[in-house]
């Protein structure tokens, strides 16, 4: 699941029985490197049921964001321009009813410590994931994908897929072998792995949140660093695997993402 879209679904599932009046808001900050290459992102999207008498304006530190998609109901505002980590900015969308406001401050790069580059995950073992503390979040979005085949105790060849979003406060986290390895597990054929950490600044979405959205509109601003990807292999004890090659790399990410 990707970060805008998770962060979309939950921000509109807490705010579905909310106030009715101040239009809906999120909008975003991201930042994600995917193998040699960064994209940086910027989006406010609107919605009032009864729609807007007037065009509304997103900014971000005073500059206009572009609409790139519309509908009466709703505003989505985007662009693809870079932008400075570790620095604040101001999103203020206005709209027929006033001004909506919201500060994040963007959280500085980091990296993953563990698992290393090439690391391989042995059977039944647990999972541990490490990296550097990003300055300026204030949790951390960790999001783990494995897919490998296996032979079970019968003998039988298995395909097994594991996907989890967990958010976190601290700058370390395990998976335990007990969800990575099925108990009637007896080899493993073969098997790929990708970790994706994101370093969020915003508030995180639970019971009795309060938005970081103010004035006429209700909801999150948010900004999101990317650690950039990190792949693993897994495979049985003494079995060692070739380096991932980019077609598996293509297809990991392909899954990931679904």
């Amino acid at each position: 699941m990707g970060i805008r879209f998770l962060f979309v679904f939950l921000s509109f599932i807490f705010l579905s029985c909310q106030n009715k009046i101040k239009p809906y808001i999120t909008a975003f900050l991201t930042k994600e490197i995917i193998e040699e290459d960064t994209t940086y992102y910027k989006e406010v999207y609107i919605y009032k049921e009864d729609g807007f008498a007037t065009i509304p304006v997103a900014a971000i530190n005073d500059t206009t964001l572009p609409i790139t998609d519309f509908s009466y109901h709703w505003y989505l505002y985007s662009e693809k321009k870079k932008f400075a980590p570790g620095r604040k900015y101001k999103m203020v969308l206005t709209h027929d009813a006033g001004q909506a406001i919201g500060e994040i401050f963007f959280p500085n790069n980091f990296s993953i410590i563990k698992p290393e580059i090439n690391f391989i995950l042995p059977k039944n073992s647990d999972l541990s994931i490490i990296w550097q503390r990003a300055e300026n979040a204030t949790s951390y979005l960790v999001s783990v994908y494995l897919v490998y085949s296996y032979i079970d105790t019968n003998g039988n060849n298995i395909s097994f897929r594991f996907s989890q979003d967990t958010i976190i406060t601290d700058t370390f986290f395990t998976q335990p072998k007990e969800k990575l390895f099925p108990e009637d597990l007896r080899t493993i054929n073969w098997g790929e792995g990708l970790i994706n950490i994101w370093a969020i600044n915003g508030i995180i979405i639970m019971p009795g949140a309060k938005e970081n959205i103010k004035g006429m509109g209700q909801g999150f601003y948010y900004g999101a660093n990317h650690s950039g990807e990190r792949y693993l292999q897994i495979a049985h004890p003494g079995k060692r695997q070739l380096f991932l090659s980019p077609t598996i790399k293509k297809r990991l990410k392909e899954a990931f993402r679904q």
